[in-house]
């Protein structure tokens, strides 16, 4: 019977596989699993002892009993992290760090795989398939919170998701479940003479779940709508020596439900795909380790909705017509161009350097869309209108841009004494168009003794306006601002880490105060417009613990308590928290975790309405058949809870709804 092994301690090498990565833990003591390494914060392995940030891990052997799919999901799991389902899209889960988030697309937490960015180039944050992103396919997940621009630059303001990859793994699963769920999941990897290949492939679809809401044209009339989706995830690496060649596909397809906050059966859809290469080399002079990197990201996405009600547009409109405004627009050809040069120089043993060069470059073309109406004439309120009869391409909703990014940035870590640590970073970045940006930080780390050590960080970030935030134009709801300047923030951080044989803990305070945040705000008639404003300060305290009772049971919990929220992030709930059980017998797994979460506040009108509190349990149940073959079955929402998440409009007054309790079951096969 194997032995369980603190959760919040999993953090292992992911050249290892899963079950070299379990008998490898079971002969480490508590004192040696917390060194495992912890690569995003410093670009260097440290233990979470003493990592100078705030930071949470899982690994592949945690993901794969928790029940959970995607990496929205795990968030939830995380200290500080919040995700969930609006109104944007079926498919879009915004997610936020420590209670700031006040856009639809997550832009200040920067997700990056196997140490690349994961991004839009037209929104320049994280892109929407970041918190669909499959657990399936994680080695190990870092959430770093608190400001890392010092080394990362633009949206790495709140927080850093680095996520590693599998590899060295030969292993297929296909699972069914709740709404006619089909789940296809393959990795294999082969070796040809010198070169390793892997290959990774994720496929699913559903039909969704039917939903009766508000009519978003029509209310209170309420009406019948659905979310059904298909994901698929494809992935390609070829290793030889220190060179990496990295191949990536994803494409998403949603239809029904809300889209851009309303609405429309049978015409509401957004389809997808993202592409990318990348390639790295490292090499070693003398004390420098270098690495090398270009990648190349190809962004296309559609977005169908309807902005009106039936005969809304009728008297302003010639001809005549009594139809909705239907708007299709075509977001093509998005690119981004990137070269990286990062070194690290060890200078002896008590200090180390790190510099890098960073050159980006976005292209943003001209984004047309098809409507029925003369969308320009009616985001200037030039009247009447003209009415076309069916959808023409003939309407630019952004403008064409081009944008060319460098950044410099050093780090130097000292070894003070035996047990004080110091990490002093600096970046420098220049935006074309945009102005320059500093970003410092310095980390003090104290370890007081073998049990406990004190982390003092502060770091200042920003974020540049997106593209999209810029240039949006004839959009009578929603206009850009090319008079932008980036967004910026100072964080404050005191961290206490405690650790024994059975018990880890991570009991935190912070504080982030912001400068020229990017708002959408009221300018009049129903239109707003991204502008600088001032925003109040976020300040919270954060725990996390894990205790191991005894070689069956396992507890890992997590608690957030914002006593403070800027006023734009009212959607944000100000207290939640998780636990995960688990328990482990023979062949058998057993997993529960029970998530609660407070009150959001959402917008309705010149309202503020407040949705209710929930609790959420979700429960996994597998069994070793064998050494190689697994079958499991998995609940989430277990008891059918029925519970809301805020809007990202003031047009609905009532929550968005959420999924009820789906299952699923498969098997999977080592081979």
């Amino acid at each position: 019977m194997k032995r369980l092994t603190p959760v919040f301690l999993l953090c292992i090498s992911p050249s290892l596989s899963a079950e070299e990565s379990m008998n490898e833990l079971l002969s480490m003591s508590l004192d040696e699993l917390m060194q495992v390494e912890i690569t995003s914060s410093t670009l260097t392995p440290e233990s979470l002892k003493t990592v100078p940030s705030a930071v949470s891990v899982y690994t592949h052997e945690e993901i794969k009993r928790l029940g959970l799919d995607v990496l929205g999901e795990l968030m939830n799991l995380v200290p500080g992290f919040q995700s969930y389902r609006s109104s944007g899209s079926s498919l879009e889960t915004p997610f936020s760090s420590r209670g700031r988030r006040i856009g639809t697309t997550t832009a200040e937490i920067l997700v990056l795989i196997d140490g690349l960015r994961f991004d839009s180039p037209r929104s320049s944050g994280s892109s929407i398939l970041a918190p669909n992103y499959p657990l399936k396919y994680i080695e190990k997940v870092e959430f770093i919170r608190g400001p890392g621009a010092a080394i990362y630059g633009s949206n790495a303001m709140m927080g850093i998701i680095n996520i590693t990859t599998r590899s060295n793994v030969n292993e297929v699963s296909v699972a069914y479940g709740s709404y006619n769920r089909q789940q296809i999941y393959l990795q294999t990897s082969q070796k040809f003479s010198d070169v390793n290949v892997d290959f990774f492939a994720h496929t699913e679809k559903d039909d969704g779940e039917s939903f009766n809401v508000i009519d978003t044209f029509n209310s209170p009339t309420r009406t019948n709508t659905d979310d059904p989706r298909k994901l698929t995830d494809l992935n390609l690496k070829f290793n030889w020596e220190n060179t990496n060649l990295n191949f990536s596909y994803n494409e998403f397809e949603v239809k029904n439900f809300y889209e851009l906050n309303n609405i429309s059966n049978d015409f509401n859809s957004r389809d997808g795909q993202i592409a990318s290469i990348s390639l790295t080399h490292k090499l070693n002079w003398q004390a420098v380790e270098s690495t090398f990197n270009l990648s190349f990201n190809h962004v296309n996405a559609t977005v169908n909705a309807q902005f009106t009600p039936i005969g809304q547009l009728a008297p302003i409109s010639a001809p005549t017509s009594t139809e909705p405004l239907f708007v299709s627009a075509n977001f093509k050809k998005y690119t981004e161009t990137r070269a990286l040069w990062h070194n690290n120089w060890t200078i002896n043993e008590q200090s180390n350097l790190q510099f890098g060069f960073e050159v980006r470059h976005i292209d943003a073309p001209e984004a047309i869309a098809s409507n029925n109406y003369d969308l320009a004439a009616l985001s200037d309120k030039q009247f009447p209108i003209d009415y076309y009869g069916s959808l023409l391409p003939t309407t630019p909703v952004q403008t064409e841009s081009a944008r060319r990014i460098v950044g410099v940035y050093t780090q130097y870590q000292q070894q003070l004494l035996e047990s004080t640590r110091l990490t002093l970073g600096l970046r420098y970045d220049q935006f074309s168009g945009i102005d320059a940006q500093i970003s410092p930080r310095i980390g003090l780390v104290q370890e007081i003794n073998q049990h406990h050590s004190v982390k003092l960080l502060y770091g200042e970030a920003f974020r540049a306006p997106s593209e999209s935030e810029l240039n949006l134009v004839n959009n009578p709801f929603l206009l850009g601002n090319p008079d932008l300047e980036p967004e910026t923030v100072k964080s404050l951080d005191l961290i206490w880490v405690g650790q024994w044989v059975h018990t880890g803990v991570s009991l935190g305070y912070f504080e982030n105060r912001f400068d020229n945040s990017i708002v959408a705000t009221d300018i009049g008639s129903g239109t707003f417009q991204y502008m600088n404003k001032n925003q109040d300060p976020s300040k919270g305290y954060e725990l996390e613990i894990s205790h191991e009772l005894n070689q069956h049971w396992l507890i890992r919990g997590n608690a957030t308590f914002l006593n403070q929220l800027p006023e734009l992030s009212f959607r944000e709930a100000q207290h939640f928290a998780s636990v995960t059980i688990n328990y482990q017998q023979v062949n058998w797994n057993a997993n529960l975790i029970a998530q609660h979460v407070d009150a959001r506040k959402m917008e309705y009108g010149n309202q503020i309405i407040e949705l209710d509190q929930y609790t959420l349990l979700t429960g996994k149940l597998q069994y070793n058949i064998n050494e190689n073959l697994m079958a499991f079955i998995q609940a989430k929402n277990l008891l059918d809870e029925n519970y809301l998440t805020p809007s990202i409009g003031s047009n609905i007054n009532e929550g968005i709804p959420n999924r009820g309790r789906e299952l699923l079951t498969g098997v999977s096969w080592k081979f």
